[in-house]
């Protein structure tokens, strides 16, 4: 008996432990989304020493505090260790606002190099999971907007990025082998680097090059992958990640034929290959357990799950959807969709009812498509149809008991009931989503059903709730109350799937957590700065609750080394790294705003918002446009201006290329030479594009900027000055 008070003791103990760790990590988070949207804010009152200093000091004061915390609370290693990575964070937050201070390309790739170099360094050095993460997103971001910058829209041919895609997907199929056979022990590094190689490849089928080389290669990779989930490297998650990637990849090249092909035949001969492909499963898989039946390997089971995944999605999609335009090409009647509708019901859902001991895969297939056939038709009929399907749908839940069959269930008659009552006008939009919500979370806290079925539940719910945060209520009072009230909720979710070592409900509700402070950036209520000091103020609360809270545990947890006690003088000399970048960054352009030369360009803006730097005003100059000649894109030049009316620079028409001048050049007494890059179509970008600006301030600045003010350093390097109205 004492034996087991004093687990359920020890148990409790554990998880008054871990709510305090939970407190903690989400103190740590809201602070360092306080700095992110004070520093996106670009508070007017502060000049630009002063914001230098504050995220210098910021930037200091985590490292500092992970070396205090790692020699005095030595308990406290996750303390330490989550400071140290919040330092690594801020870090990036600190080059964005340098950035944003000399108005450095908006999201530029640079601003990812730059924070990748420490971060990267710090994964190698600690093997710290987290630090993987960070550098793994930053390595990608990097590429991203280079590939795709913000500011400027760059040319590039089909075959520059099919060879693209493929390099990222063989990039992070390296990875993927060296996390597998654990060369890098990272299981993050494992799913992200399969998921972006997936993702990679697959977009690469669409690129329209070399004919239909891009669709053989994906399928080609596609069959070896799936063999070697199947039989060389057994894994059930990857296989039916496989099949749904070729399953979707099937289906997306199915839309593309039927727009280009539209005809009865058609979706006749789509209706029959649909159906000869459930025959071809049925007999394959019957096949494989009579040859696999004396064997216990599992490899057959996971076959089965991936091909009736592969089968179903395939054939329910390509079958409901040829039915449905064979049958409205035939009919050419409103009264079709009312055949539809019961054919749904009687045609494919009540022969699953009727026949329980169905093969699986027809089944599957068959209430797929009856479910497909039922939502489009219920959808546009009037009347109470729809009543009706849901109603059916409830049957159906309780006499299929299998869980894909009720996940199916579940979507359907979720995805019915939402498109109706928001299409009633006595109902609404925050109704609906409020019934919906009470709906799944109701349905969350029942016990008896499976934990996948709850999941599902939750996320649907909690979807509901986060998509009433974003409708704009004329009531200011009414939308702080939705926004708390959803924070206030995922904040108790936390704490009570923690305790419940619930660790997919609470992977669940933390991703939703960490949406809505992401999502609130981009709501228009509320200005940045009094979301930043809001949070701060979140924060406190959180380091005070988790305190108080940590002085009631009696924690006898072993002593474990921070990262920070393993190799402190490298950690060191990586953060006083960091030091030298920002400084350098610092340096190099207040010398060019003290001796460059000032040159005033013409400019017409855009105003869009930056992702970590907040507000700016996209600019393009005249000079931008280089008249009468074609420049490839990605070429370094050096561009001539020439001062013209009104002490206004423009192009001159000489630059230079390889050390080559387009023509002989004879220099002129107020020339400027800038450095630029070629982005296609004649287009020259200098770096100058984007001009940071408080937020919501850029339509103002849009209406009255018409010239900018830019020093021309002695090396052509330029720097954004200011902007005027003459």
């Amino acid at each position: 008996m004492e034996i087991h008070e004093s687990k359920s003791e020890g148990m409790v103990v554990q998880m008054e432990q871990r709510g305090v760790q939970t407190g903690y990590f989400l103190a740590i988070s809201l602070l360092l989304s306080a700095l992110f949207y004070f520093f996106a804010s670009n508070w007017p009152m502060l000049d630009r020493w002063e914001k230098i200093g504050v995220s210098v000091t910021v930037l200091v004061l985590f490292y500092l505090s992970s070396y205090v915390t790692s020699v005095l609370l030595k308990r406290h290693a996750f303390l330490s260790n989550w400071l140290l990575v919040a330092g690594g964070l801020a870090f990036g937050l600190c080059v964005a606002l340098l950035g944003q201070i000399y108005n450095s390309h908006a999201d530029s790739y640079m601003l990812f190099v730059v924070w990748l170099i420490p971060n990267l360094l710090f994964a190698i050095f600690t093997r710290y999971q987290p630090f993987y993460v960070i550098s793994y997103v930053l390595a990608h971001l990097a590429l991203i907007f280079f590939l795709e910058p913000t500011v400027v829209h760059v040319s590039r041919e089909s075959e520059w990025w099919y060879m693209i895609f493929w390099l990222v997907a063989l990039g992070n199929m390296v990875l993927f082998w060296l996390t597998s056979t654990r060369k890098l022990p990272s299981q993050p590094i494992y799913y992200l680097s399969f998921l972006v190689f997936s993702v990679s490849l697959f977009i690469s089928s669409f690129v329209e090059v070399y004919d239909a080389l891009p669709e053989i290669l994906y399928l080609l990779v596609g069959a070896v992958l799936f063999v070697t989930f199947l039989k060389w490297l057994p894994n059930r998650g990857l296989l039916i990640a496989t099949a749904s990637m070729l399953s979707l990849f099937l289906l997306a090249k199915f839309f593309w034929y039927m727009l280009e092909y539209y005809s009865e035949g058609f979706f006749l001969v789509a209706l029959l290959a649909a159906a000869g492909l459930v025959w071809g499963a049925v007999v394959g898989i019957n096949w494989l357990r009579k040859e696999s039946a004396h064997q216990k390997s599992k490899w057959v089971q996971f076959f089965q799950e991936a091909f009736t995944v592969l089968v179903t999605t395939i054939a329910a999609f390509i079958g409901a959807i040829s039915l449905t335009g064979l049958l409205v090409l035939v009919f050419d009647d409103e009264s079709v969709l009312y055949f539809i509708f019961f054919l749904s019901l009687l045609g494919f859902l009540a022969p699953v009812l009727l026949l329980p001991k169905m093969n699986a895969t027809v089944r599957y297939t068959l209430l797929t498509i009856g479910y497909l056939l039922g939502i489009g038709s219920s959808l546009f009929l009037e009347g109470y149809y729809w009543v009706v399907f849901l109603a059916v749908l409830l049957y159906v839940w309780k006499a299929v008991a299998g869980i894909p069959a009720r996940l199916l269930t579940q979507l359907a008659f979720l995805l019915v009931l939402y498109f109706k009552l928001t299409n009633n006008m006595f109902m609404q939009d925050t109704t609906v989503l409020l019934i919906l919500f009470v709906f799944q979370m109701g349905m969350y806290y029942v016990r008896s059903l499976p934990a996948v079925l709850r999941n599902s539940s939750l996320v649907y719910g909690l979807l509901s709730l986060l998509a009433l945060t974003e409708l704009h209520f004329e009531s200011f009072a009414v939308n702080l109350l939705i926004q708390a009230g959803f924070f206030v909720f995922t904040t108790y979710l936390l704490y009570q799937t923690l305790h419940r070592k619930s660790k997919s409900a609470f992977g669940i509700v933390l991703a939703f957590w960490f949406a809505f402070l992401l999502m609130k950036y981009y709501d228009l209520l509320w200005s940045l700065l009094h979301k930043s000091l809001s949070l701060l103020l979140l924060s406190i609360v959180f380091f005070l609750v988790s305190y108080w809270l940590e002085r009631r545990v009696q924690s006898d947890t072993p002593i474990v080394s921070p990262v920070f006690a393993k190799r402190p003088l490298i950690l060191l000399m990586i953060m006083l790294l960091q030091l030298v970048l920002a400084g350098y960054q610092v340096y190099s352009s207040e010398t060019i705003l003290s001796q460059g030369t000032s040159v005033k360009l013409k400019l017409a803006p855009v105003d869009p918002r930056s992702l970590l730097q907040g507000d700016y005003v996209r600019l393009n100059y005249d000079i931008s446009t280089l008249a009468d000649e074609e420049l490839p894109s990605g070429e370094k030049v050096r561009v001539v201006l020439r001062k013209q009316e009104q002490n206004v620079y423009g192009y001159s028409g000489y630059y230079e290329k390889a050390g080559v001048w387009n023509k002989p050049y004879t220099a002129d007494p107020s020339d400027v030479v800038i450095n630029g890059k070629t982005v296609g179509w004649g287009q020259v970008e200098y770096g100058i594009e984007s001009y940071f600006v408080p937020e919501g301030t850029g339509l103002e600045v849009q209406e009255n900027a018409k010239f900018a003010t830019i020093r021309v350093g002695a090396k052509g390097d330029a720097l954004l000055e200011s902007l005027s109205s003459e």
